[in-house]
Order: C-alpha cells, then structure tokens, then sequence
C-alpha cells in the first residue's frame, strides 16, 4: 500500500472487527457497483487491546517516530541510528511495512509516509 505524504490512518480496536472490516467493505461494493460515490478510508481493525499492543509494541512506535521525523537508507542504518538489533529492527520493519505504516522505496530508503494515526476502542456491553 503506498501513501502520500501527509496521510492518515485509522486504528479501530472492537469485538467483531473482522465483520466490522467485511462489512463496510460488502457495503462500499455496493455503493461501487450502484454507481454511488463512496467515501474512500484508511483503517486497520484489531478484535482487542492485546491484539493491537502486540502489533504496535513501544519500540516499533519508536521506529515510526524516528522515521517521521528522518527517513533512513536501509534498515541498517535505522538500527545503528535506533542503537538496536538489525534482526529485530528488520522484523518491526516488515510488520509494520505490511500494515503499511512504513514505507521502502526501490532503492530500500524507509519513511514513515502518515502524520497522523488515530483510534477508536469500542466497549462491548
């Protein structure tokens, strides 16, 4: 998934995200295939709490921060500027790349493409 500078991600963590996710899918097909204009967003679901710390744990919004701020040439040099393991950083990287809260450009240079990441956490009754 590839993002523009400057954009934002969602973050809903709710029993049912999964039906949550497949809904609002089902119903912007919908809206597609009915030739309606459909509100295009940019969210990551998560069932609960722990599923979501055990994604985006401290050091790897340690990482983002530092990529906001500075994108780096490889993971190399994000692990020398970071002081941590190469494995471990290349780990957080593909985690996070696969969320697409990171960025790898062709020539491996990493960045942090979102300015703001946002959530909401539901209760269940």
């Amino acid at each position: 998934m590839s993002e523009t500078n400057g954009g934002k991600r969602e973050i809903r963590v709710t029993e049912g995200a999964l039906e949550l996710a497949a809904s609002e899918v089902a119903n912007a097909w919908k809206a597609a295939e009915a030739g309606r204009d459909i509100e295009v967003t940019d969210k990551l679901y998560f069932e609960d709490w722990s599923a979501l710390c055990a994604v985006l744990t401290p050091k790897r919004y340690e990482l983002l921060r530092h990529l906001r701020r500075a994108p780096v040439a490889g993971i190399r040099a994000l692990a020398r500027e970071l002081g941590r393991d190469v494995k471990r950083v290349h780990e957080d990287v593909v985690a996070l790349e696969e969320l697409g809260l990171l960025e790898r450009d062709q020539s491996g240079q990493l960045s942090m493409p979102l300015d703001e990441i946002s959530s909401t956490i539901r209760f269940a009754a």
